[in-house]
């Protein structure tokens, strides 16, 4: 499922979404899957209790769909009709090439516009992405969902991520939702009933049902182990933590070959600075050097100034002694 490293970049969007066999590590992919893993337990539960359901079918939203692989992870369900929206059309794009289903539409837009025009749905999910939005938590109610809502966030997140617009999320902020349950779930994709303040969860899961349907809490013995990945999905795992593996160990190189090459031009230059001043003092040596023979020529100029008038004295001087001379002869 490999693509192209600026649509990857795109869909990547600073480790905002995950791209299960090119990005994030075991971790991260346990988490994602772990989310889905149980939306979908839930919703098969539901069915369990009342298979009716299956006759009209079951309307799904998955707002935030990001690449798809959680919302093909629900289309697994038996009668399940799914829509994925998500505003990023690279991974709208790379959600149907990779994981496309006959059940499954996936839309490429603006939830809110979608929600204002969107039809009921049964079941909506949403994980970690209404924190995306201004008022996220809200506008989810706003989707006419007739069975459960069910919304995973980063639980009580500082501010600091620009991508976030949503921050220290807490289970008051939950208020407007009518029959919630609260559920947390920690970096290991093991989701708990209750939450410790000394280890706090990395994501609280808020269920709003509706008022004939059992308590989520009812359904399962608690805690949910998290999403373990089959044989060839750990092979695929293992294979990419090994290729981000080789990837860091090749950016830690090229941060020491920047390092080294840094090294070696703060050097040269450090040359060039030195070559540079004993140019300008050659310079100024050459200088006064020129100085001192412009002084000498000078000199020499005004000696041979003095020679000449000298000379020239002579000279009248010789001529004066022979004309006397010549004038005192007897004739």
């Amino acid at each position: 499922m490999s693509t192209n490293t600026q649509t990857l970049d795109a869909i990547y969007n600073e480790g905002e979404r995950l791209v299960p066999g090119e990005t994030h590590g075991r971790d991260e992919v346990v988490r994602h899957k772990s989310s889905y893993k149980l939306f979908r337990a839930v919703i098969e539960a539901d069915i369990l209790r009342d298979p009716t359901m299956l006759v009209s079918g079951i309307k799904i939203l998955d707002i935030g769909c990001g690449t798809g692989h959680g919302t093909f992870m629900l289309s697994e369900i038996l009668g399940a009709k799914i829509v994925g929206i998500d505003p990023s059309i690279e991974s709208v794009q790379y959600a149907k090439d990779n994981y496309g289903s006959k059940n499954i539409q996936y839309v490429n837009g603006d939830a809110e516009s979608f929600v204002r025009d969107a039809h009921t749905f049964d079941y909506v999910v949403s994980r970690h992405a209404l924190e995306h939005v201004i008022d996220g938590l809200n506008f989810a109610l706003k989707v006419d969902c007739r069975k459960r809502l069910m919304v995973n966030v980063p639980f009580n997140e500082a501010d600091g991520n620009p991508h976030h617009l949503v921050h220290w999320i807490k289970e008051e902020h939950f208020e407007a939702y009518p029959n919630k349950e609260f559920f947390y779930e920690g970096l290991d994709g093991v989701t708990e009933l209750t939450r410790n303040n000394e280890t706090p969860p990395n994501s609280i899961l808020c269920i709003s049902s509706a008022a004939e349907l059992t308590p989520v809490r009812e359904l399962f013995e608690f805690p949910i182990a998290e999403w373990k990945p089959e044989f060839l999905q750990n092979l695929g795992i293992e294979a990419l933590e090994s290729d981000l593996e080789q990837r860091e160990l090749n950016v830690q190189q090229r941060q020491q070959y920047c390092v080294e090459k840094e090294a070696q031009l703060d050097a040269h230059h450090s040359n060039l600075r030195d070559l540079e001043n004993d140019v300008r003092r050659r310079e100024a040596w050459i200088a006064e050097k020129e100085g001192q023979l412009a002084n000498h020529e000078a000199n020499l100029n005004g000696i041979q100034a003095e020679l000449v008038r000298r000379e020239q004295l002579i000279a009248k001087s010789l001529i004066a002694r022979l004309v006397l001379k010549l004038g005192s002869s007897p004739k």
